[in-house]
């Protein structure tokens, strides 16, 4: 506190003396004689800025790109995230839009957190150069942020066109997640580049070189933010004159609302606040006359011989029942899978509510594969492991494929596809062969399509694997091109299973 300035106390406001000498200093410009003035220590709510790394982690679950992919190397990967310089090597040019890819999980210290704050604003660059040796076609990469598997930015990496030796940013702007999400490790950054031959440009495989990875997050919470100093001046009839904000009284600073003093701060910068008493029906605790909060010594138990809670001389003992229901995906009844659920309100409920929900299992698959070629292998069963599904348990399924194909010829000729499906587990034929594509042309014709095949299976037990096969039949002619259980720019070869009773 700063003295009055006629020489009062800054409590006798109203008081002034003429006869007192003046302050030798004023604190605000332009004060008049005969003024006090006060310098208040507060704390306002400026965001804060949040210790915070990144850790390399898988990056399958964020391929969202088709045709192929590529891990970068972990160690390289984290050598990047840990702010140094890594290497996206070149594709070896047989891979027609593949993209390298990167992952790192956000963890933030939790002792740097201050007061209660319920988000965070998370934001990130980096730094790519084109090693070359070949320019990058259109938007060549992203740098994205998720929560979990739901993508929350991707931004595009540009601009279109970087020739070799060129250099580009990437940014993801401020973006608010929630905190419970950063501390459960659902936040994940994930950077992705294209090394590989661009299949719409024509140019060739490229490598880049990355560094300078910035992590940035900040929270804020009220009272938590910067520290400054407020210093109040009034006249002699207790009007202010003025008010100035300094950091250290005599920076200027303009303070993020809310403002609260530094001397009610409590438990890293929250107010403090009288404690709370429920006003609920029969609640025996109260507040005396001296503001402190009465509880009986002994509570007044109901004499009902129903009543179970009795007094001991540790407490008061109330027995406990606690209801569960079965774990998600377990199963009850020979019709229906089910998941029973039983819940109740926080704290001690008086009705509980009981419900149950169908959870049949199921899943769903893209094969993200080039087309197989069936012509080099004419007449032979052809297998396509990447369209695998798992049945995970014993259970009656519906299970059906799209199958995509291509069959042509160029000078005339004729002969068919077809396709089955097979328990890999037991060696067991699900479906009969299904024609997937027949030609029959006395010159050239080119066709390519999409073709379904759809059973339902009974399985005792699980695990069970379900593939896909395929197989060529030539029957006269020449055909140029017979190839199929792939995904190309107009569909893909898709599988899916859904449990449809036990």
């Amino acid at each position: 506190m700063s003295t009055c300035g006629c020489g009062q106390s800054p409590i006798a406001i109203g008081d002034c003396r003429p006869s007192k000498p003046a302050c030798p200093t004023m604190t605000c410009p332009g004060s008049k004689p005969c003024e006090h003035c006060e310098t208040t220590p507060l704390r306002d709510s400026a965001p804060y800025r949040v210790t915070a790394t990144a850790s390399t982690t898988d990056p399958t679950p964020y391929y969202t790109i088709a045709n192929t992919h590529a891990a970068l190397d972990p160690v390289v990967a984290q050598t990047i995230l840990d702010s140094g310089t890594g290497v996206f090597p070149a594709d070896d040019g047989t891979h027609n839009g593949q993209h390298t890819w990167l992952a790192g999980v956000v963890h933030i210290d939790p002792t740097s957190l201050r007061g209660h704050p319920v988000d965070v604003t998370l934001s990130a660059s980096v730094h790519v150069h084109n090693d070359g040796s070949s320019p990058a076609c259109r938007l060549y990469g992203r740098f994205a942020l998720w929560n979990g598997t739901t993508p929350v930015r991707t931004d595009l990496l540009g601009p279109p066109d970087l020739p070799a030796g060129g250099d580009d940013n990437g940014v993801i702007p401020p973006t608010t997640v929630p905190l419970a999400d950063v501390l459960a490790g659902k936040i994940v950054v994930e950077l992705n580049l294209e090394t590989g031959n661009d299949d719409a440009c024509r140019v060739g495989p490229k490598q880049w070189t990355v560094d300078s990875f910035v992590l940035t997050v900040q929270a804020s919470a009220p009272g938590c933010g910067r520290p400054f100093l407020r210093t109040t001046c009034r006249d002699c009839d207790g009007a202010v004159t003025c008010t100035t904000d300094t950091l250290d009284g005599s920076t200027p600073y303009a303070p993020v609302p809310p403002v609260i003093p530094v001397a009610s701060c409590q438990d890293g910068c929250a107010t403090a606040r009288p404690p709370c008493i429920s006003t609920d029906r029969d609640n025996a605790v109260t507040r005396g006359s001296d503001g402190c909060l009465y509880a009986p010594d002994t509570p007044s138990l109901d004499p009902s011989p129903c009543n179970a809670a009795r007094n001991t001389t540790g407490g008061l003992l109330v027995p406990r029942i606690d209801l569960a229901g079965l774990a998600p995906g377990g199963n009850s009844g020979i019709e229906r899978s089910v998941d029973i659920d039983i819940t109740g309100a926080p704290g001690c409920p008086e009705r509980w509510e009981i419900g149950a929900r169908l959870t049949p299992v199921s899943a769903f698959l893209n094969a993200e594969r080039q087309h197989a070629d069936l012509l080099a292998r004419a007449g032979t069963d052809v297998p396509i492991p990447e369209s695998d599904i798992v049945l995970p348990e014993a259970g009656v399924y519906h299970i059906d494929s799209d199958v995509r194909y291509a069959l042509g010829t160029a000078t005339g000729g004729s002969g068919y596809i077809v396709g089955w499906l097979r328990d890999e587990t037991t060696e067991t034929l699900l479906t009969s062969f299904t024609q997937i594509a027949a030609i029959n042309a006395s010159r050239q014709e080119q066709q390519g399509g999409t073709t379904h095949i759809m059973t339902e299976y009974a399985v005792a037990s699980g695990p069970r694997t379900v593939r896909l096969h395929l197989m060529f039949v030539p029957t006269g002619g020449k055909i140029s091109d017979a190839e199929a259980g792939g995904t190309d720019s107009n569909g893909a070869t898709r599988m899916r299973f859904l449990k449809v009773r036990d």
